[in-house]
């Protein structure tokens, strides 16, 4: 899984509207996600992302989102197809327009028309989807779009002039957002800097410009990467004290969002260790509710760290 899917997925599911509404090029007044209705049924569809939009004109779309960087073992192309057929299936007389969003120098040569043809060239199917290479697009045209939430993907576009325009990203974020919202966007925003030198120059702007703490999720993964560069034979002492420290504040964080935790989900967190708990704080802005919670520790409880 590429580092940027947690964060991109984040990003949609903090501003769907503002997001939708760029996609589908159009005003949007309202975005849910119908999770139990996609993702619960028996024939669950195992997508990115699935909007329901509802336009200014009041018809309802289906929004359905791929984010793609390189490696994947399925041809895009028949998995937007297959989605398509299953979420047709379930919701025949709503309209779906599918997505695939592409990062890190992804799907080059897909421009989002596909057909089928019999031997003698005959179309026998045809299907198409939008298609936005994210690490095609300048910063510059990013930054040319109006919501400030798109603001946060330009650590995956072609930077023209990294400080003017990683200042730019911030400042427009800082303007039009506020509280947990903003916070959020600024975490994503420095998550979402995969080039290490423009990350170093994003959170001096960070730290210089607005003055606020550094996000968890990037002191989590300092921390594990540190912990990685370490010898084996430090004291396990000090080893069991940093997780400690990290189960802590993963804790408060999560009680904030969540309100107060019971003690066999505090335990459960209290049982993950090293990688899971940064893929807990990877995952943390995707829990809206406790169940949200304890479905990811049970999910996760049996899988190994190492």
């Amino acid at each position: 899984m590429p580092a940027t899917d947690h964060p991109l997925k984040r990003v949609f599911m903090l501003a769907p509207t503002a997001f939708a509404t760029w996609l589908l090029n159009e005003p949007v007044i309202s975005v849910t996600t119908r999770k139990d209705e996609i993702y619960g049924s028996p024939e669950a569809i195992d997508a990115d992302l699935i909007f329901f939009a509802t336009t200014a004109s009041q018809h309802e779309t289906i929004v359905h989102i791929e984010l793609q960087g390189v490696g994947s073992h399925r041809p895009m192309p028949l998995r937007v197809l297959e989605y398509n057929v299953r979420i047709l299936v379930q919701h025949p007389t709503t309209i779906v327009r599918s997505f695939v969003l592409y990062v890190g120098g992804a799907g080059a040569n897909d421009m989002g028309s596909h057909t089928r043809t019999d031997h003698n060239g005959h179309v026998l199917l045809a299907w198409q989807y939008g298609v936005i290479h994210l690490w095609k697009m300048t910063s510059e045209e990013l930054l040319a779009l109006d919501p400030p939430a798109l603001a946060v993907l330009i650590g995956q576009t072609k930077i023209v002039n990294p400080e003017r325009d990683l200042r730019l990203a911030m400042q427009r974020i800082y303007n039009h957002t506020e509280g947990e919202l903003r916070l959020n966007f600024f975490s994503e925003l420095l998550s979402l800097c995969t080039n290490q030198e423009i990350l170093a120059m994003a959170q001096q702007i960070y730290h210089h410009d607005y003055g606020l703490p550094e996000p968890l999720i990037i002191t989590l993964s300092r921390e594990e990467g540190r912990e990685k560069g370490r010898e084996e034979g430090r004291e396990e002492g000090r080893e069991e004290g940093r997780e400690e420290g990290r189960e802590s504040v993963l804790l408060r964080l999560l009680s904030r969002r969540l309100g107060p935790l019971p003690a066999p989900v505090v335990a459960q967190v209290q049982q993950l260790g090293g990688e899971r708990l940064l893929d807990l704080a990877d995952a943390i802005f995707d829990f809206a509710t406790l169940a949200d919670l304890t479905a990811w520790l049970d999910a996760h409880a049996a899988v190994p760290t190492d």
